[in-house]
C-alpha cells in the first residue's frame, strides 16, 4: 500500500520557502529533477554518517526501519510504552502531521528529542546563532523551524510527556 501524503518535516521545510511546492512534491506527474543529483546524494551520505555518529552518543537504541508509515508508527508507539528506551528514527504521527526523529530518548515520562545536523556550532555563546538584532540568524532558521515542527508534532501526539528544553551541542 502506498504511504499517504502527510505534512512531513521535509515538506514543511519546503513550504517555508514556497508553500506551492508541497502541492507538487511526490506526485508522479511532477518528477523531482534532483533525484539523481550526485552532489545531493553525497550530501545525504554525509548526513547519514553524522546520524550514525549520533547513535554512538546514545548507544543501545532500536532503529525504526523505513517502510509502511502505519507499521513505523505502531512500532514506535509499542516501544514508547516501555519506561526507558532509545529510538533511532522514531516515527510519530498526529492527524496529518508526520515526523521521523533522529534520536529519541525516553526515561519515564521525560523525552529528549535529538535532531542531528552536520552544521558547525560550538554551543559556547550565541555568536553566529543570533543576528545583530538578537533574532535567529538566517543560516539557522531552517534548523530551528525543523526542530520546532518536530516538537509540535511530538507534543500533540503525546501531550502527557515532558520534553527536555535544552539545546545540546556535541563537537564531532
Amino acid at each position: 500500500m502506498k504511504n499517504p501524503r502527510y505534512l512531513t518535516k521535509s515538506r514543511f521545510k519546503l513550504a517555508l520557502g514556497c508553500e506551492t511546492k508541497i502541492f507538487y512534491t511526490n506526485k508522479k506527474e511532477y518528477p523531482d529533477q534532483h533525484v539523481d543529483d550526485s552532489f545531493l546524494m553525497s550530501l545525504a551520505e554525509g548526513g547519514f554518517q553524522v546520524g550514525e555518529l549520533a547513535k554512538m552518543y546514545h548507544p543501545g537504541g532500536v532503529e525504526i526501519a523505513f517502510g509502511n508509515y502505519d507499521d513505523m508508527v505502531d512500532k514506535t508507539n509499542k516501544l514508547l510504552a516501555l519506561d526507558k528506551v532509545v529510538l533511532y528514527e522514531a516515527t510519530v504521527r498526529y492527524e496529518n502531521l508526520f515526523i521521523r526523529i533522529d534520536v529519541l530518548v525516553k526515561e519515564g515520562n521525560n523525552i529528549k528529542l535529538i535532531e542531528v545536523k552536520a552544521k558547525s556550532y560550538d554551543g559556547v555563546d550565541s555568536d553566529g546563532f543570533l543576528d545583530g538584532h538578537g533574532r535567529i540568524s538566517s543560516g539557522w532558521k531552517e534548523y530551528v523551524y525543523d526542530v520546532a515542527f518536530q516538537k509540535l508534532v511530538l507534543k500533540k501526539a503525546f501531550p502527557h510527556v515532558c520534553l527536555q528544553k535544552k539545546l545540546d551541542t556535541a563537537k564531532l
